[in-house]
């Protein structure tokens, strides 16, 4: 977690400890699951596995099919992981709460959108790594085509 972010946890816990009531309730859900995936994005994030020539290419197949099918969820939820206010009922509080959880889930760094967005360009540049394993165990062009994609 970066400063930044704990600087806005600690802004959270301070409105929820001012405000108490339905916002304080919120602020402590939010800390709840924001603990919660805190623990399951940090997890163990390196696994190895060996590649040969007979799984090369079925390992690129899934480790691209897996990169993209997580980039298009990741591409369609970020509208709905924003948190919108309504300008005519919400208070200052509100607004400011909204921020600081935007911020957390989608815009800093260590943003949980950040998170899973560096996630899926490791994947890829695994992805690239067994497209060059694949070259040198000797697989054709269109072999490689076919699991991998045009080259850019």
């Amino acid at each position: 977690m970066t400063q930044e972010s704990a600087g806005a946890d600690a802004a959270l816990s301070a409105v929820a400890a001012v405000t108490g009531g339905a916002v304080g309730a919120a602020i402590s859900a939010f800390h709840s699951a924001s603990n919660f995936l805190d623990g399951l994005m940090s997890g163990p994030s390196t696994q190895s596995f060996h590649v040969n020539k007979d799984n090369v290419l079925k390992a690129g197949t899934i480790i691209q099919d897996q990169a993209k099918a997580l980039r298009r969820a990741l591409v369609s939820a970020q509208h709905d992981l924003r948190v919108y206010v309504d300008g005519n009922s919400a208070g200052e509080v509100s607004a400011n709460i909204a921020g600081l959880w935007n911020r957390r889930l989608t815009t800093d760094d260590d943003s949980y959108t950040g998170r899973i967005e560096k996630y899926v360009e490791s994947l890829e540049h695994l992805g690239l790594q067994l497209k060059e394993s694949a070259k040198q165990y000797g697989f054709t062009d269109e072999e490689i085509t076919t699991v991998f994609g045009k080259t850019k």
